[in-house]
């Protein structure tokens, strides 16, 4: 492409331009010289229009640009817009002059570079406050212009299937944008790319639309070749590239005739013009399209700035020259030192004034590197004359040598010496080439460490801790290098530095062998290098640096050397800054130097800050601290700056204009952030940055300095004197309060708004725990998230899933529950974006799978802000919430404006709601209806009512359009209408698809709740439609008869009607159940037999008759269910002259057994009968025969006496299986007892009751208890009775039976504790009273047997599944479980020992191979050296050596040690596997642990419904003894427990229960004197809260009688008479032993034993209680319990070497407190802590147990954790040592011998073998409570501890203030310095000393006039002042003694001296 500008035309126009900008030069300074001139302002607007006018005309849009800018300046200093108006003018002037030098240059390099006045114009535009230019805003390559193609070319050109073709190539190119997103595996995605626009550039040919493709094409190469690197910049361009694919699928291929963007052509080609490196196709395009010319690189540019803004050479010359001037005059003053005595130090000082005028005069000049070494060595001299440092040989050395090279470099400037070669200029023959030989070995020896380093870090398997001093010795080397000066040499050690940090240090993957060898090569190269140029400095070494420079390459690096001007190149400012950067000695935030942080920036302003830390963190601990007298030089430089600052701040404040006091404020937070950083200060340095940063965008005008910005000023002012302090004393931390500082700083410099401090208080109220929580349920949403979008880089467009929604969804509500609200506000647009996009069936595309790849990472960060501020805002949140927004604004438009896009019309929220409503009622009903059906096949009501509900809800899903749900609906229907037209039989296959289909159907109505798609489900229709193909055709004749089972008999009509005239009369039974009533009333039967000869044997022995009872109970009720009536009718009279038998109603003869034998043997009959399918034959004989036995003897035969009561005489073993049976039983029957009083109708309950008074009947009767099986056996009557409706359930029944409840209970209690058990005489006749009706009439036996023969089954089948395991041997499971899991971990821990122990050995096995590698190395080498004797000896002269392998013993040797070091890393690999199969069973054998601990765990749970019975008869026992109305409530009751806890709970319980009723309630006349109810009201409520059960019990009593409580523990000696203590403190006195208020002793109360079991208990089981009472409204105990007390949630704390356990129920929360708060806190009498607005008592944890007393604080930097604890009013705080987090322990118990410990509640053993002790921290709180209590109180006295002296030392000589300070704190003395009395001043504004030491003469203010002044001051004026100085004439005495100074000593002092001083004036001024 030609050059299109007119340079003759530019010729003709130039002269008059140059004039007529001479013209507007004079109008400007004529405005300058008056401002008021503003004609001039007019004239000069009219030539610079002209001048850009002519411009315009001859097309040189660079000039005209610059031109242009001129002219809007001027208009706007017409207009006065512009804020600094002489600037502007001045900018104007230079830009007048530098347009015709401009022009001049373009006329003779003939080319228009806009890029080089680009500086000079965005200078223009910042003056009138517009946005600065980009170098894309001036890029305009010349754009090829293609003419369209013909249709019918375009038809040459179309491929078959184009939208095929063009779809598949758009979907490639959208998967290839996704992985590029994500950043994974992008060579495979470049790669599709490459290949998607080659088959677009060979299908675009030659039309309009192809130059896109091509230099897409290119630009990709680029990428894949490294030279381009993936950004989000060209992965947007990259998407648009895809909309133009996506035209041209729209369009065909007419849309190959219409050219692609201009801008997005223009960009791409862009970043082809940036490239450094071109590929082949990249060169192609610039050439093409002329990239160079419209894009020159950057030198080409700086040349071209260079020449147009040039010094004078002449002049820059004559300053060179002054310079080395100056620098011989500081030479000479140095060497006369030098040769001096060098006491006299002082004399140095000559020469800082002028190192610093060179110094400035280098800044001026732009010379970087020459200036830092001057301002290196004016610290250096600065320190000499500050007698910081010994002026040795060395340090003057150096000093020398740096000032010889500095002259040296401005002499070669000059040009007074040219050099002869280049090597002469690198490495002068003068006498420097001494000091540059021992640079150059000191530089090899430090390469030669550098090697090691690699070498070590290779062996010790590539741990990163042996190069950590690596690149700060490479720097060195670096440095070193460039101050000789060898320039390329360090820039190759720079860039081989880089190398080392980013891919050894921050690459988390271990470096390729290839990589390492390339490293190999540079550091070796470099190191022969520096060797020939010490053996020969002028032997050229071009070429190693150069294989330096390949190797480097190789690895991706490249060197930046930098260019020294010399004179004979044009100097200018702009080259100064060009050359200062590139001579910046290293990455300012990783190396920085003193001399970087003195100097001031060159720049004007430094660029946003991108990372802003959340938290200011001090260094490392174990990090070197930096040289004192570096430090001491920061800390003077630091008061400067605070100078600085308190001066210019206010007139900033005062005038927010002010540009200059903006500046210096600027400077200094500058200087401060980089010395800070300089000496490891970073809380300071970065604060100072995060100042410097807001600064910098007030300067340029984008933040406004606002009152915000100067309030965050001077709130950093105020804070930094206290962190310099910190840092000087080395106590530097992380502070919240910098934190956030710093944070509002960032915050306004991006232009946001900084947290309020409200805001920060609720990110301190935020929970961890629930923090922890929602971090951990966040993770998994993330990971459901990032499966989709996995999902999404294989295929787009793609549908919303559900579990995307559901992700979003609960990511939002989680976040919002848990107050993080950042992550809440993002995932909201989200949420609503996926619920959208799946109601209308939108698929998400690449611009949505962007969006949402996007916010995963937004999501991670917040997740990671969650530790240090979870409410901060997430950088880039708001931008893609708009983003969102807008994405679904236009996608839900588009559907609007489209009608006819086929799309799903979202469905009526409204409709769903009312169907979803009804629905699931309908679902419900139908689930009961089937599950009744199931129970009862026969009956068709349930049938109808099923029909009749699908069919609703049919209905209702058609209307709603839920396909899915009618589908099936339909299908049910079809199911249920075969049955009800007889053509289909139901089985037990029928319900269970059934079943599964309702299932089906309500999972469906959950899905539509949730929002989500409803899930068709073809597998339930399936099923449902085979099962209807097995039904009958309609058309078929057939008899179908129910029989009441499940199976359905079909017959033949004919047949059947035959078969039913034969046998009328017989019974066909169903074959099924008959089958296996046959096989189980066999083995009944036997048993029966068995014995029934056991008890004919011995009839004494009661036994044998209750397992006959059993058997026919068992037999009859099987008979009854397979309707075998003969059978069943037999065993119920055998069953029921058992149970006679067995209560002692009938007694044994001969007569009764032969009858007995016959009717078993006439059972058996009747089963082979059965089996043999014969008639049965009645037994009506021997059924009257049982009759007579039972009806006539049945009163004579009653037991003649009462059994006797005594239990000792029973069989004790026999005696526990009763009790234990019987009390379960009256648990049961209590609670069937409420639920029948609650629904009297229900006669399930009935017959449950019935059976269970039957067994306790029979248990009483077994072993011997009379009066228990009397009244049992009435009860059970009375049940009968109801159960045959003889009997109505009424309020008095309900009444008589509960007293019958209560009474049993309390008979098995008196047996238990061996008490007599009287009989219940009465309460028998009452029950035989009130059921006498009943008694007169025998009724009928069937009836009575059938109504419980009904219920018998379902016991059975219960009893079958249920076994009883002992509360010991589940206990004893329990423990062994956990015990696995001990094990289990120390088998974990050892496996992972030898997976570390395998990777040492393959770390092994590949040093082995490198050793072999390099002996076969050797090897070769010899057997070259040898080749030569060998071939002339064997006769292979012939031969070359690599045409015929010669072996020798060696090479064997060497190959079969190859072979042996593969056979071990094949040994190591197949270990590995093994080992990797250990860690998968471990971790399989741990979930089934786990699931096995569990499942014991959930055994040992029990309802707390259970003790309910027994809780309300203690309380109708005790209310109707004290003749009280009492009513007890019990809320959740369903609760469950641990049964060990319930169990060792119950006399708790029933302790505080006795108590409410006794003392809480009054009778009923004081309460309705009180104006409340008669009946009084306890309640009973559990609850669950985290890891805990708690009990609240209530009363609405009098409550506790706190004053009678107070005089019994006066009485008692408990409590002191004149003590005030609160009333909750009072309370605590009923827990006692044997404390009790009563004024009597009842067998209810009064012993004063309740309250202290109950407290100890609760103790015991590791629970807490608590007690609130208000007089006359009652009280309100509190117990809470662990959940379980087996296994239990810890915090594992440590106490010196000993680590303990501590329940989490315990703790009322944690902190952190720094060491120095913390031991400021125990400083305290006695030690307080403060934390949310409560006090706490301090005390250490080894203390509180006596263990280790409290360890010293001082010197410690972290944080420690302080356990908060509440006990009653009382809150404690524990310090501990450290936390090792929490975990679930197994709770072991110590035994017996340890029972008396207080404070140890148990053990458990850790994974690795360890017991630790759990700790119950109350214990020991309670005994030091107790210990207080019983301090005798002594009288008042001054106890506060002797305060330590606080002198003030003012000096200006550092030595004596460090000597004096040290002295005094060595006495116990804390110490305040000041450098000079204006410090001092300052100093005692904020503190107050007890006595000053002073010195006279000091710079600012002398100790006399400090004197005076504190002698002025009202507060001051009594201050003991000590002046100690070197003047000890009487005349300085005397004027001392008359300012009022009390002591006058000399220097030096005696010490002695000094302290007695001391003493004496500062008791005085005590």
């Amino acid at each position: 492409m030609g050059d299109r500008h007119d340079y003759v035309a530019l010729e003709w126009v130039k002269g008059e331009i140059a004039e007529t900008l001479k013209q507007a030069h004079q109008a400007i300074e004529a405005v300058l010289d008056d401002p008021q001139a503003f004609p001039g302002l007019d004239e000069c607007l009219d030539y610079i229009h002209q001048v850009h006018g002519s411009l315009q005309m001859v097309e040189f849009y660079g000039a005209a640009l610059l031109a242009e800018e001129m002219e809007h300046l001027v208009g706007a200093l017409q207009q006065e817009r512009v804020s600094h108006r002489d600037e502007a003018l001045h900018l104007l002037l230079q830009a007048l002059g530098q347009l015709p030098i401009y022009l001049d240059r373009v006329q003779s390099a003939r080319r228009d570079l806009p890029l080089v006045v680009l500086p000079l114009i965005n200078d223009l535009r910042s003056a009138r406050g517009e946005s600065l230019l980009s170098e894309t805003s001036l890029f305009s390559p010349q754009l090829p212009e293609l003419p369209p193609l013909s249709a019918e070319a375009l038809a040459l050109l179309e491929p078959p299937e184009l939208p095929n073709v063009l779809r598949k190539l758009r979907q490639t190119l959208q998967m290839a944008l996704v992985g590029l997103l994500r950043e994974q595996d992008d060579q495979t995605h470049l790669g599709y790319l490459a290949k998607v626009f080659t088959r677009l550039e060979a299908l675009s040919g030659d039309t309009p639309l192809s130059p896109l493709w091509q230099v897409a094409s290119a630009l990709v190469e680029g990428m894949r070749e490294g030279v381009i690197a993936n950004s989000p910049a060209l992965r947007s361009l990259f998407k648009d590239a895809d909309k133009e694919l996506k035209r041209l699928l729209d369009q065909g291929m007419a849309g190959l005739n219409q050219p692609p963007p201009p801008e997005l052509l223009k960009s791409l080609l862009f970043y082809i013009a940036k490239a450094e490196h071109p590929t082949g196709q990249m060169l192609t395009m610039k050439d093409r399209y002329s990239l160079d010319d419209a894009l020159p690189d950057s030198a080409m540019v700086d040349e071209e700035r260079a020449r147009l803004a040039g010094p004078d050479r002449d002049a820059m010359r004559s300053v060179l020259a002054a310079l080395c001037e100056e620098l011989v005059r500081v030479k000479e003053r140095l060497d006369l030192f030098v040769r001096s005595d060098r006491q006299h130090t002082s004399d140095l000082e000559s020469l800082l004034a002028p190192l610093r005028q060179i110094a400035d005069t280098l800044a001026v000049l732009g010379f970087g590197q020459p200036r830092k070494v001057i301002i290196d060595q004016l610290a250096v001299v600065l320190s000499l004359a500050q007698g910081q440092r010994e002026p040795n040989d060395a340090i003057l050395m150096d000093v020398a040598g740096a000032l010889l090279y500095v002259e040296a470099t401005l002499a070669g400037m000059v040009g007074t010496v040219e050099p002869e070669s280049p090597e002469d200029a690198r490495l002068p023959t003068t006498d420097l080439t001494q000091i540059h030989q021992i640079v150059i070995k000191e530089a090899r020896i430090c390469l030669q460490q550098a090697k090691d380093m690699i070498v070590d870090y290779i062996d010790a398997d590539w741990d990163r801790q042996h190069l950590q001093p690596l690149p700060a010795l490479l720097t060195q080397v670096r440095g070193a290098l460039a101050m000789i000066p060898l320039n390329r040499a360090a820039s190759l050690v720079e860039a081989c530095n880089g190398f080392i940090r980013e891919h050894l240090l921050l690459d988390p993957h271990e470096p390729g062998w290839e990589q390492l060898d390339h490293l190999a090569d540079v550091i070796s190269s470099l190191e022969y290098y520096l060797e020939r140029l010490s053996d020969d400095p002028q032997a050229p070494g071009e070429q190693l640096l150069d294989v330096a420079q390949k190797s480097l390459a190789s690895l991706g690096f490249f060197p930046n050397e930098p260019h020294v001007p010399v004179l004979d190149d044009v100097l200018s400012p702009s080259e100064a800054l060009v050359m200062q950067d590139m001579q910046a000695l290293d990455d300012p935030d990783i190396v920085q130097s003193l001399a970087d942080v003195l100097a001031s920036p060159v720049s004007a302003l430094n660029p946003p800050a991108l990372i802003t830390p959340g938290s200011l963190m001090p260094p490392p601990a174990d990090e070197e601290p930096v040289d004192d007298e570096l430090r001491e030089v920061f800390l003077e430089e630091t008061d400067e700056v605070l100078e600085v600052l308190h001066e210019y701040l206010p007139r900033w404040a005062a005038n927010p204009q002010d540009r200059d006091a903006l500046t210096e404020l600027r400077r200094a937070f500058h200087t401060l952030k980089g010395s800070g950083r300089m000496v490891r200060a970073l809380i300071l340095g970065e604060l100072a940055w995060s100042v410097e940063n807001l600064l910098n965008r007030v300067l340029e005008q984008s933040v406004e300095p606002g009152s915000v910005v100067q309030q965050l000023l001077t709130d950093t002012v105020l804070l930094l004197p206290e962190l310099i302090s910190e840092f000087a004393i080395n106590r530097q931390r992380q502070r919240s309060d910098v934190d956030q500082l710093a944070a509002r700083a960032h915050a306004l410099a991006k232009g946001d708004e900084p947290m309020a401090a409200e805001d920060v208080d609720d990110v301190a109220a935020l929970d961890p725990l629930l923090l922890e929580i929602f971090r951990n349920e966040a993770e998994t949403h993330l990971a459901s998230l990032n499966r989709f979008l996995d999902q999404a880089a294989e295929h787009v467009p793609l549908q919303a899933s559900d579990e995307l929604q559901r992700a979003l969804h609960t990511l939002k509500g989680s976040a919002s529950m848990a107050g993080v609200l950042p992550i809440a506000e993002l995932a909201a647009p989200l949420d609503q974006l996926a619920r959208e996009f799946k109601a209308h069936q939108l698929p998400l595309d690449l611009d949505e799978v962007e969006l949402l790849l996007e916010a995963e990472g937004l999501f991670r960060v917040g997740l990671r802000q969650l530790k240090h501020d979870p409410l901060a805002p997430i950088v880039g949140a708001q931008s893609l919430i708009k983003r969102t927004d807008e994405l679904l604004a236009e996608r839900l438009a588009s559907i609007l404006d489209a009608p006819n896009t086929g799309l799903r019309i979202k469905r009526d929220p409204q409709l769903i709601n009312n169907f979803l409503a009804q629905g699931m009622d309908i679902l419900l009903d139908a689930e009961s209806l089937l599950q009744r059906w199931q129970q009862h096949p026969g009956e068709r009501q349930e049938l109808s009512a099923l029909l009749d509900e699908l069919t609703t809800l049919g209905e209702g899903a058609h209307l709603a359009d839920l396909l899915p749900v009618d589908v099936l609906c339909e299908a049910l229907l079809d199911l249920y209408g075969a049955v009800e037209e007889s053509s289909l039989a139901v089985s037990e296959r029928f319900f269970h698809e059934a079943q599964n289909a309702h299932e089906a159907l309500i999972n469906m109505l959950d899905e539509l709740a949730a929002g989500q798609e409803v899930t068709p489900q073809p597998e339930r229709i399936r099923a449902l439609h085979d099962l209807l193909d097995e039904s009958l055709d309609p058309s078929s004749m057939g008899l179908i008869r129910s029989d009441g089972s499940r199976t359905l008999s079909i017959r033949e009509l004919g047949s059947a009607t035959a078969e039913m005239q034969q046998t009328a009369s017989a019974f066909e039974a169903d074959d099924e159940i008959v089958e296996i009533f046959l096989e189980e009333a066999v083995d009944i039967l036997d048993s029966a037999g068995q014995a029934l000869q056991r008890w004919l044997s011995d009839p004494d022995n009661s036994a044998p008759l209750s397992s006959l009872q059993r058997d026919l109970h068992t037999l009859k009720g099987g008979a009854r269910m397979a309707e075998v009536e003969a059978i069943g009718d037999l065993a119920q009279e055998l069953e029921s002259l058992y149970e006679g038998l067995v209560d002692r109603r009938y007694n044994y003869s001969e007569t009764l057994g032969r009858l007995l034998l016959k009717s078993h043997d006439r059972l058996a009959l009747l089963l082979d009968q059965l089996q043999n399918h014969q008639p049965l034959t009645p037994a009506h004989d021997l059924i009257e025969a049982i009759r007579q036995v039972r009806q006539g003897p049945a009163i004579a035969e009653t037991p003649p006496a009462t059994a006797d009561h005594d239990s000792a005489s029973h069989d004790p073993e026999l005696l526990e299986i009763f009790l234990e049976e019987g009390f379960d039983i009256i648990e049961n029957s209590g609670a069937a007892l409420l639920r029948w009083q609650a629904e009297p109708g229900n006669r399930q309950e009935i017959e449950t009751l019935l059976r269970d008074l039957h067994t306790l009947k029979g248990g009483a009767r077994m072993v011997e208890i009379g009066p228990i099986g009397d009244l049992a056996h009435e009860l059970e009557f009375l049940y009968e009775s109801l159960s045959a409706g003889s009997l109505q359930a009424s309020t008095e029944l309900f009444a008589l039976v509960q007293r019958g409840h209560d009474r049993l209970a309390q008979m098995l209690d008196a047996v238990r504790a061996g008490q007599p058990c009287p009989p219940a005489d009465r309460l028998i006749n009452a029950i035989q009273n009130f059921s006498h009706p009943a008694t007169l009439e025998v009724p009928p036996v069937l009836l009575p047997v059938a109504a419980k023969t009904e219920a018998a089954p379902p016991a059975a089948d219960v009893g079958a599944d249920m076994v009883k395991v002992s509360a010991e041997l589940l206990d004893e499971l329990v423990n062994l479980a956990g015990e696995t899991s001990i094990f289990r971990g120390r088998i974990e821990q050892q496996v992972n020992d030898a997976q570390i122990a395998l990777n040492e050995m393959e770390t092994t096995i590949e040093r082995m191979r490198d050793q072999l590698r390099r002996l076969d190395t050797e090897t070769q080498g010899r057997i070259l050296s040898r080749q030569q004797a060998d071939a002339e000896r064997l006769g292979y002269e012939e031969f070359d050596p690599l045409e015929m392998d010669r072996h020798s013993q060696l090479q064997q040797l060497s190959r079969a040690l190859f072979e042996s070091a593969s056979d071990l890393l094949d040994l190591k690999e197949t270990l590995d596997r093994r080992n990797h199969d250990a860690e998968n069973l471990l971790q399989q054998q741990g979930r089934i642990n786990t699931e096995l601990q569990e499942g014991l765990m959930r055994t040992r749970m029990v309802p707390f419904e259970r003790m309910l019975p027994r809780l309300k008869r203690i309380v109708r026992q005790v209310a109707e003894e004290l003749n009280k109305d009492v009513a007890f409530v019990v809320g959740n009751a369903e609760g469950e427990m641990d049964r060990n806890v319930l169990e060792r709970m119950a006399a708790p319980l029933e302790h505080m229960l006795r108590n409410a009723v006794d003392h809480g309630l009054e009778s009923a006349e004081v309460r309705l004197a009180a104006g409340k109810p008669a009946q009084g009201q306890i309640s009973l409520d559990l609850s669950r809260e985290g890891g805990d059960i708690v009990f609240d019990i209530r009363d609405d009593g009098a409550g506790v009688p706190l004053e009678a409580v107070r005089n019994k523990a006066i009485k008692r000696g408990l409590l002191a008479p004149n003590a005030e203590i609160s009333d909750r403190d009072v309370l605590q006195f009923i827990l006692q032993p044997g404390f009790s208020t009563a004024e009597k002793i009842t067998q209810i109360s009064g012993r004063g034993v309740g309250m202290d079991v109950v407290h100890e208990e609760v103790r015991q089981l590791g629970g807490t209680m608590s007690i609130d009472s208000v007089p006359g409204q009652g009280v309100h105990f509190r117990i809470r319990l662990p959940f379980t007390v087996s296994v239990n949630r810890a915090l594992m704390v440590q106490c010196g070497e000993d680590q303990y356990a501590i329940p989490l129920n315990t703790i009322e929360g944690i902190v952190r407190v720094l060491p120095n708060d913390l031991e400021g806190h125990f400083r305290q009498d006695p030690p307080r802590y403060q934390y949310g607005g409560q006090t706490y008592e301090l005390c250490y944890l080894g203390e509180l147990l006596k263990t280790a007393p409290r360890p010293k604080l001082l010197g410690q930097n972290l944080p420690l954790p302080v356990l908060l604890v509440h006990y009653n009013d009382r809150h404690i705080a524990v310090q501990v040592d450290v936390m090792a987090g929490t975990r679930e322990i197994v709770v072991k118990s110590l035994g017996a011998q340890f029972a008396a410990l207080q404070g140890v509640s148990g053990a458990t053993i850790l994974g690795d073998g360890r017991v630790v002790l759990i700790l119950d921290l109350l214990a020991p709180i309670r005994a030091m409570q107790a210990r207080i209590a019983q301090t005798p109180t002594l009288p008042e006295i001054d106890s506060e501890p002797q305060k330590p002296l606080l002198v003030m030392v003012v000096d200006d000589s550092v030595t004596v203030r460090k000597v004096t300070s040290r002295l005094l704190e060595r006495h116990g003395m804390n110490v305040l310095t000041a450098k000079d009395g204006v410090d001092a001043m300052l100093l005692l504004e904020e503190h107050m000393p007890d006595l000053m030491l002073l010195d006279i003469e000091m710079p600012r203010m002398d100790g006399f006039e400090v004197a005076t002044q504190v002698r002025n001051d009202e507060r001051l004026q009594h201050l003991p002042i000590i002046m100690i100085t070197s003047r000890t004439g009487q005349k300085h005495r005397d004027r001392a003694m008359a300012i009022g100074v009390n002591d006058y000593l000399g220097k030096p002092y005696q010490e002695s001296v000094l302290l007695e001083s001391i003493a004496q004036w500062s008791k005085k001024h005590a």
